[in-house]
């Protein structure tokens, strides 16, 4: 038997971590209390549903890879389907817990290149702003899990930091962690910055890939500020609550154009297990 913290099933030691992978999961730890803060209006208005349309209407348990404060898990909920969420940061799973709080979510501390799930029993998985966060090595292992436990035909919902135009402007200016580096929240997260055909080659290794797009093509917030620093503010604020209520939508309509693979932030992918 497993114990069972704080309504979290604990399925992980840190013996069973890298030190580095330790030193990450408590940082992760630690930013919990304010992670939110960082998505909250525009990022949360096009992140979340986009990555979440992309599922479809599953009938059947709903993986959340990576869950973290579960953003993506409390929008998942409105699909009526049990859900796994799993994390290696405690102190993620129980603020997930608690915006999901009355429906029917398994809290889950693991390894996420170990699922502590059998082959081919998941409807769906979500797992979003974690994969280009692993090194090379993890992200195999995790992409084949992630096979692994969907069933045949089940889609994934999936994001990776996109080495769009600006960050390849910076890498032409010598910024060395224009592609690779530290995260920029601080810390020492590792990241890496794909190209459209690098992202549908490594899911191609063990997936069947529909879609790849560009999202979060409108840089909303960045925009608000600039307005702010030319003694704009009130424009920036008006600006940035009305890509909020109802500008996202255009963002939406720029995924399924050219522009979306040279300015999105993200790249969101769509694939699904292959038939047996």
């Amino acid at each position: 038997m497993f114990p069972i913290v704080d309504d979290i099933v604990v399925l992980l030691t840190a013996q069973q971590l890298s030190d580095q992978d330790e030193k990450e999961r408590a940082q992760r730890d630690e930013e919990s209390s304010w992670y939110d803060a960082m998505f909250e209006g525009y990022t949360n208005a096009v992140e979340v549903p986009t990555a979440v349309r992309r599922v479809g209407t599953p009938t059947g348990p709903i993986l959340d890879a990576g869950c973290g404060t579960g953003r993506v898990t409390e929008a998942l909920t409105a699909l009526g389907q049990p859900i796994v969420a799993v994390d290696y940061s405690g102190a993620c799973l129980r603020r997930m817990l608690e915006r999901t709080e009355g429906h029917p979510v398994l809290a889950v501390q693991s390894d996420l290149r170990a699922l502590p799930l059998r082959s081919g029993v998941m409807a769906a998985a979500t797992c979003i702003e974690v994969y280009s966060q692993m090194r090379s090595y993890d992200r195999e292992r995790f992409a084949a899990e992630l096979a692994r436990v969907l069933a045949p035909g089940a889609p994934l919902s999936i994001s990776a930091f996109n080495y769009n135009l600006m960050f390849r402007a910076w890498s032409l200016a010598g910024n060395k962690g224009s592609r690779t580096g530290e995260h920029m929240l601080g810390g020492d997260y590792y990241y890496w910055r794909f190209t459209r055909e690098e992202f549908r080659r490594e899911l191609a290794a063990v997936l069947d890939v529909e879609e790849v797009s560009g999202v979060r093509n409108i840089p909303a917030r960045t925009l608000a500020e600039a307005l702010r620093k030319v003694r704009l503010r009130r424009a920036g604020d008006d600006f940035l609550r009305w890509m909020v209520d109802r500008g996202h939508r255009f963002d939406f309509f720029l995924e399924r154009t050219a522009v979306a693979g040279v300015l999105g932030f993200f790249w969101q992918a769509k694939a699904v297990k292959r038939p047996s």
